[in-house]
């Protein structure tokens, strides 16, 4: 999870400003998806977007906790372009 989030901030940010990036705002956004997973039953999928706070796009955090506390976390990157947003 961490090195391909990593690698799509680098893409979008150059190679320094998108480690930068990710060390600054993501430890905010995995302790409110874990807060935000904590709240719903086991099992419960749960979708939240992150933009980021300068609009080149949106972090799209999804995931699950298992009934025995496991916590699965899919990260995705949605990138600004001219005709809106797209995958990374």
């Amino acid at each position: 999870m961490t090195d391909k989030l990593i690698e799509q901030l680098e893409s979008l940010y150059g190679k320094g400003k998108g480690f930068k990036v990710y060390t600054t705002i993501m430890p905010g956004i995995l302790a409110d998806f874990n807060k935000m997973l904590n709240a719903v039953p086991a099992g419960k999928e749960v979708t939240e977007e992150y933009h980021l706070e300068d609009g080149k796009g949106v972090i799209i955090m999804s995931g699950h906790r298992t009934a025995d506390g496991q916590i699965t976390m899919k990260p995705r990157i949605i990138t600004r372009n001219k005709s809106g947003f797209s995958d990374f």
